[in-house]
């Protein structure tokens, strides 16, 4: 799978109607991640510290769109290997 057409936190395709490109400090855009998990320079959810706690959180805001198990699991299972944390070696 090509992660690089996705928010590298939290999963989002780039081509949803959601997605905004991440910003840093200077206000250039940041194409790895979405303006939800990325604004000026720093990440927006800090009490996130690991991809299971993003797939966590992505998994219920998928429930809370009434978007089913499987679709909610598809959706989620390779957040971990994503570019913010993959680098990450513990929380």
């Amino acid at each position: 799978m090509r992660f690089d057409k996705f928010c590298q936190s939290c999963m989002l395709p780039k081509k949803h109607d959601l997605f905004e490109v991440g910003t840093e400090k200077d206000g250039s855009n940041n194409n790895d991640y979405c303006k939800l998990c990325y604004v000026e320079g720093e990440f927006t959810q800090l009490e996130i510290k690991s991809g299971k706690q993003m797939q966590e959180f992505v998994k219920g805001v998928l429930k809370e769109q009434v978007i089913g198990k499987v679709k909610r699991w598809f959706y989620t299972c390779s957040i971990p290997q994503l570019k913010r944390w993959k680098k990450r070696k513990c929380c």
